[in-house]
This record gives structure tokens, C-alpha cells and sequence, in this order.
């Protein structure tokens, strides 16, 4: 015969499956994360290089246990490069695949659609590599939060430099015909006006860039002191192949942004100066033994050694993890108040100064490196070098502190 403290406990415990069952997965269910990322197309090494990073934040946390018991799964969705498209993934994650959370995106476009139905059902989305500025602003939502950094932040680094050995200060934008460079490049305007410079012309190329050819036809009819690129993916791999390295010499040219998927498989292809989170090189806490723990599981593939896409998809997918256990719960109400108060140190972040969520936009500040690309066919890892650092306060842009979110109280709950 059981006590009646056992019976009475026994109730307890079926009102709390009964709870769970109502309002969330039940007690031990596995969680569900979704990674989406183009799997082909011009973005479809970032998409691995991201989901890589994700699943190696997964398999530390599932190593002790999972997250509050639950064994973590990740699924991969390849959203296209079509926003439409990747609108009709996000729905269908949620609602028929029951995924607790998205991240990923790599594309800013599909970023900023997939995360528009993550927010109308309540789903956090973690954008781990997305650079659009107007990720933060324009296209910020409560739900979502954005782990990489803007063309914003580094443009605005990278002009300062470029313009300050230059009397005229005569810039010409390189523009990209997608959200991500045409926010890229209207985020640069005013720094180049802050700078003492003018814009004089503005080749905007397509988003498939076929043929760069024509574009450099173009810049090279225009007087510039400054070229300012946002072109991103392999787009930039087309670009610079075609370009005479005196080119580069002559005229400043600044790139917004460069991935190491970007570098890497073109070790032959010269690069301006450009921005960067993090490179496998750098002598920062934990940076040496998370490439040795990278290359011990893929450094038999084609990208053998970690990038900045790697690095930040890691740790935007440990911060999502991280808040879940700090709340002990997966209610998407905790998580968004956890995750505004996200704070990490250098160590942490193996970068050279701390970083933090700013609460109103939901954009990670942190450090950006100033890099150049002197590719070695031998070794080609070695190529990058950083030259410099500027901590997060010193290329913080501005245009997020008036970002509006949805409230909390607009925005649905949801407990997978």
C-alpha cells in the first residue's frame, strides 16, 4: 500500500506532465533545432562552415546531458536564396516539424523573411551570419537576435582608415543588388560624410554577378580615391580575379566584410583590406584549442581549418543553449529577457575585448579586426594577417539606438 505522501506526490508529478503536455514537449522530449542555410548556390560553403559551428555547440551541450534533460537534434533546411521561399520553410518548420528554434540564415534577405514568421508564431530566431545593418534595425524583431556583425560596424572602421591618406576623399560604392548591399552601402554614407568624404558614383551589379567585367569597366571611367565594396560570397571571389593587383595599390580599396569562405578556397585571388570577428590565428584564450578541437573532427574536408562564420555560429548556438539552462525553462518570454542580457568575456568570446547583446536591437557588440589576405599556395591558411582591433564601443552603429521590437506582450509565448 502506498503512503499517502506517495500518493499525494504522485499527483503532484501527474499535474506537472499534465502542465508540460499542455503548455510545452513533454518532460524529456528531444529539442528540436532547425539550422537553416543555403545548401547551393553561392552561399552554400558558409552554410556548412555555419552549421558546423552550430552542431559543435550541440555536441558539447548533449555530452553532459543535453539541455534541462533533453537530448538536443539538430535539423538542416535549406531555405533557397528566395525570401518567398524561405518564408514557406519557416512555416512549415514550425508548424508541421515542431521545431523549438531556428538558427542560421547567412543570407540577409532570407534572414530577415524566415525571422519575420519565427516572431508571428513566437520562435527565437538566433541569426548566427547574417551582416545586413537594417538585420538590426529595419528587420530587428523581439524573437530575433543577431549574433554576427554589420557591414555598419566595419565600414565604419575600414573608411575612417582609407580616407584619412587621401587629400580629395572622392569614394565610389560597389554595391550589391540585394538588402544586404544596399543596406551596406546607405550605412556607409554617412560615415564617409563624417569622414571629410564624397560620394561620386555608385555601380550597383547583380546579385548573380555573372560577369564582373563590366562593373570594373565602370569604376575605372570614375575618379575615385576610395572604392567601398559590399559584395558578398563568392561574388567576391569572381570580383578580385579579375582585378589587376596595381589596381589595388593605386586606389584604396575597402571591402565591408570577407569571409574566410570567402579566402580560403581562392587562395590565389589578392584582397583589399578588410573586416573580420575572428581568425583562426589569433593568439586570444581558447582560440588554439577550439581549432584543434575543430580540426581533429574536419580537418580531413575541404575547409580544414575554421573561419569567422564557424566561430560565430558556435557561439550564438552555446549563448541560445546557455540561456535555456540559466532560465530552466524553454518559454520563449525567459529566453528573450536572458539573452537581452547577454554578456561575454574575452576569454569567452576568444576575442580581445568583451562583448554584450544590445537590448534594443538585439545585435551583438563586439570586436572587430581590421585584416589583409596574403594568400601562400603551400600553406594557405596563413594568409590572413590582422593588423588591427577596435573594441565594440568604437564601431557601435548608431541608427540601432532607435530600433523599436515588438513588445513582449505582442509577442505570442511559446515553450517547445
Amino acid at each position: 500500500m502506498k503512503s499517502l505522501l506517495q500518493k499525494a506526490f504522485g499527483f503532484v508529478l501527474a499535474g506537472l506532465s499534465a502542465v508540460s503536455a499542455a503548455f510545452g514537449a513533454p518532460a524529456g522530449a528531444p529539442l528540436i533545432i532547425a539550422h537553416v542555410g543555403p545548401t547551393t548556390g553561392r552561399f552554400a560553403l558558409h552554410a556548412e562552415a555555419d552549421r558546423r559551428g552550430a552542431d559543435m555547440a550541440i555536441e558539447e551541450f548533449n555530452a553532459r546531458g543535453g539541455v534541462l534533460g533533453r537530448e538536443i537534434i539538430l535539423v538542416s533546411r535549406d531555405p533557397t536564396l528566395d525570401a518567398g521561399r524561405a518564408a514557406r520553410v519557416a512555416e512549415e518548420l514550425i508548424t508541421q516539424t515542431k521545431v523549438g528554434f531556428m538558427v542560421g540564415a547567412i543570407h540577409s534577405g532570407v534572414a530577415a523573411s524566415m525571422s519575420a514568421v519565427c516572431q508571428k508564431h513566437g520562435v527565437i530566431f538566433i541569426n548566427t551570419n547574417s551582416s545586413a545593418p537594417s538585420e538590426s534595425v529595419e528587420n530587428a524583431h523581439r524573437t530575433k537576435f543577431v549574433f554576427d556583425t554589420s557591414a555598419a560596424n566595419i565600414n565604419r572602421a575600414l573608411l575612417k582608415y582609407a580616407l584619412a591618406s587621401h587629400k580629395s576623399k572622392r569614394v565610389l560604392l560597389l554595391t550589391e543588388d540585394d538588402e544586404w548591399g544596399h543596406s551596406s552601402a546607405a550605412a556607409s554614407r554617412p560615415y564617409i560624410a563624417e569622414y571629410g568624404g564624397t560620394v561620386v558614383a555608385e555601380v550597383v551589379v547583380p546579385e548573380s554577378l555573372p560577369d564582373p567585367a563590366g562593373a570594373l569597366r565602370q569604376i575605372a571611367a570614375v575618379r575615385a580615391d576610395v572604392v567601398a565594396v559590399n559584395i558578398s560570397g563568392d561574388n567576391q571571389i569572381k570580383l578580385f580575379a579579375q582585378i589587376d593587383p596595381q589596381t589595388l595599390k593605386k586606389q584604396s580599396w575597402v571591402v565591408g566584410e570577407v569571409d574566410w569562405e570567402e579566402l580560403y578556397p581562392a587562395p590565389g585571388t589578392p584582397r583589399p583590406l578588410f573586416g573580420t570577428t575572428w581568425a583562426w590565428n589569433l593568439k586570444t584564450p581558447g582560440t588554439a584549442e577550439f581549432v584543434a578541437r575543430y580540426r581533429k573532427r574536419y580537418g580531413h574536408t575541404k575547409l580544414d581549418y575554421p573561419g569567422d562564420v564557424t566561430h560565430a555560429a558556435y557561439l550564438a548556438t552555446k549563448a541560445l543553449l546557455t540561456a535555456i539552462e540559466r532560465a530552466g525553462t524553454t518559454d520563449n518570454h525567459a529566453l528573450i529577457q536572458q539573452l537581452e542580457n547577454y554578456k561575454s568575456s574575452p576569454k569567452e568570446r576568444m576575442q580581445n575585448a568583451a562583448a554584450y547583446m544590445d537590448p534594443a536591437s538585439h545585435h551583438l557588440q563586439q570586436s572587430i579586426y581590421i585584416a589583409r589576405w596574403n594568400p601562400q599556395a603551400e600553406h594557405p591558411e596563413r594568409g590572413i594577417e590582422i593588423l588591427g582591433h577596435f573594441p565594440p564601443e568604437q564601431v557601435r552603429y548608431e541608427r540601432e539606438r532607435a530600433t523599436r521590437l515588438e513588445s513582449l506582450a505582442d509577442t505570442p509565448h511559446y515553450a517547445p
